[in-house]
């Protein structure tokens, strides 16, 4: 896979990108409320030996004063420290707590100490880290001085003391929150083409052609379903198919569509043609749902015989088509659409007029357009891009059996816009 690949990815599962990245950020966020505010302040010290004035005095000085900071370290954090500073402050904290916020550490090569202390408050952090200081170098005088009212062999001075700090050191609000959007980007982005690889939904004319076996006729957007470029691409590739006095329009995804088949007849008629359209369509989805008022006669009532066809068709002079609504259908209407009578119905409109359409019910619905495809020149497919999965696609075919198959028909729903450059039809 290329990056371009990824970019279409990324575009077909932003919602599922924007979704995780909005999670990881308000985890983000509700982990860094948890965090308490805390502030550090930070002292530096020397520590220097009592020597001779000579140079080499100096030295050995020197030498042993690094070696002692290295004691000198944990004497700063140690438990008697923190004893001392509970009790000089009147902390209310046990003495692990007290080590806990306590930190010091020694450049390398130096006989300087940087203590750094934590406190929830600004100003406790000064007092804290003063006091822990104040009470460092007077058990370092205790430990030092070997005789009663000599001087110790080593001291500590403070170089700088700690001030009250400007700002809060943490949490680090900015790094959390930016870990979080890098979190969410890549866990969206993941959860994005695992979702891609995994999906078996029909999205494009491509993924239908791969699944299909016959050509894709034509590409119908639902935003502009009798859009002239469209409907007379699939009009005039039905008419090199040959003899195309009828039409069966059916669908094979879960719902009828039957926009398609009103699409095609309005753009046969366009031509000056006499085209009627047929609402075969039990499942009451068809053609006919569009009326305000459904008719009681239409082809139902053809087919059981209690009216003629001559009253149960419909004009409609500003489409120029002529309707045979489905009509007031029963539980019997499904059983007469594979009997003689609608046979002769559709003989008799071929007869009558140039082009037939035919709308029947969906393939997964009922049996109904296995036994009209007979009747017609052509059988089309009507497959809804966006809701329709390729097993779905394929649990149909295998349904529609051996019964021929002219092509299909690639239609999309708002918000779901076919890549017309990709899916490209095939001839």
């Amino acid at each position: 896979m290329g990056l371009s690949d990824y970019w279409h990815i990324a575009r077909r599962r932003w919602v599922i990108i924007v979704a995780v990245l909005v999670l990881c950020f308000g985890a983000s966020a509700g982990y860094l409320s948890t965090l308490p505010t805390t502030y550090v302040a930070t002292s530096s010290m020397y520590v220097s030996m009592a020597t001779g004035t000579s140079v080499n005095d100096s030295y050995q000085g020197g030498l042993a004063a690094q070696q002692r900071v290295r004691s000198y370290l944990d004497l700063a954090t140690s438990a008697t420290v923190a004893k001392r500073v509970i009790d000089d402050l009147g902390l209310k904290m046990s003495v692990s707590e007290v080590q806990g916020n306590i930190k010091a550490f020694s450049p390398p090569a130096t006989t300087n100490i940087i203590l750094t202390v934590q406190s929830s408050s600004a100003e406790g952090a000064r007092d804290l880290a003063n006091s822990v200081v104040a009470q460092f170098r007077r058990l370092v005088d205790e430990l030092e001085t070997i005789e009663r009212d000599a001087a110790p062999a080593a001291r500590v001075t403070v170089v700088d003391r700690a001030e009250v700090p400007a700002a809060p050191s943490g949490p680090q609000s900015t790094r959390i929150l930016a870990l979080g959007l890098l979190a969410g980007v890549a866990l969206g982005c993941a959860a994005a083409f695992v979702r891609d690889r995994t999906d078996r939904t029909l999205r494009t004319s491509n993924d239908l052609a791969a699944v299909l076996p016959v050509p894709i006729l034509g590409i119908i957007d639902a935003d502009r379903p009798g859009a002239p470029d469209e409907t007379r691409r699939l009009r005039t590739r039905l008419l090199r198919e040959g003899e195309s006095r009828s039409t069966l329009l059916t669908s094979f995804s879960s719902r009828s569509e039957p926009e398609v088949a009103v699409a095609l007849a309005k753009s046969f008629a366009d031509t000056g043609s006499k085209v009627v359209l047929i609402d075969a369509d039990t499942s009451g989805h068809g053609s006919s749902r569009a009326s305000a008022e459904q008719p009681s006669v239409g082809l139902a009532t053809v087919l059981q015989g209690t009216a003629p066809i001559s009253e149960a068709l419909t004009a409609c002079p500003e489409t120029g088509l002529t309707v045979l609504p489905l009509g007031a259908a029963d539980e019997r209407t499904p059983d007469l659409l594979a009997s003689d009578r609608f046979a002769a119905v559709v003989a008799k409109l071929t007869t009558d007029y140039d082009h037939v359409v035919v709308q029947a019910a969906p393939v997964a619905h009922a049996a109904d357009a296995i036994a009209v495809a007979p009747l017609c020149d052509h059988t089309i497919a009507v497959v809804l891009l966006g809701q329709t999965s390729a097993p779905e696609l394929r649990g149909a075919l295998a349904t529609f059996g051996d019964n021929k198959l002219t092509g299909a028909v690639a239609y999309s729903k708002p918000g779901n816009r076919l890549q017309r450059l990709s899916g490209r039809l095939r001839r």
